[in-house]
């Protein structure tokens, strides 16, 4: 395949993912992060194997005048903190997990009590698009044991 053809595909493919983010505009969409394994209220026992899908989101910046698309982004789980502002960057730390490499779970030892749990998609360089791409944030009650009570 030649370079014409090669740079002809990319303009396609990068217009296609335009269209699709384009079109998206809810930040809690269907097409968003989800989590697939609890609600908000569940109550849960460590360790917390916490599931989810990034159900093929992708990621679009709005860059002054333009807007371009991202796919190469990945999910941030966000642990009792809030969300980073759109177009700032997810910090590192034990509250901010970074899933680099296209995890569908993460496990979690939590102390006891409620946490908060949400979902954020972030571009390759960890910045929070515009607008941000998250799921619903979820309160979950951590107890010792199953069957403890609240």
């Amino acid at each position: 395949m030649n370079i014409r053809k090669i740079a002809a595909l990319v303009v396609v493919v990068i217009g296609a993912w335009s269209t699709d983010a384009a079109s998206n505009t809810d930040e809690r969409s269907p097409a968003g992060p989800q989590f697939t394994n609890f609600k908000d209220g569940d109550t849960v026992s460590n360790p917390v194997i916490v599931r989810f899908t990034s159900a093929g989101a992708t990621m679009r910046h709005n860059m002054g005048h333009t807007a371009t698309t991202m796919p190469l982004g990945h999910l941030h789980l966000i642990i009792d903190a809030p969300l980073p502002p759109a177009g700032q960057m997810v910090p590192m730390d034990s509250r901010h997990i970074h899933l680099l490499h296209g995890e569908t779970r993460a496990t979690l030892h939590l102390v006891p009590g409620d946490h908060s749990l949400q979902l954020v998609l972030a571009g390759a360089d960890h910045h929070v698009g515009n607008p941000p791409v998250t799921s619903s944030k979820i309160i979950i009650h951590v107890v010792s044991a199953i069957g403890a009570a609240k």
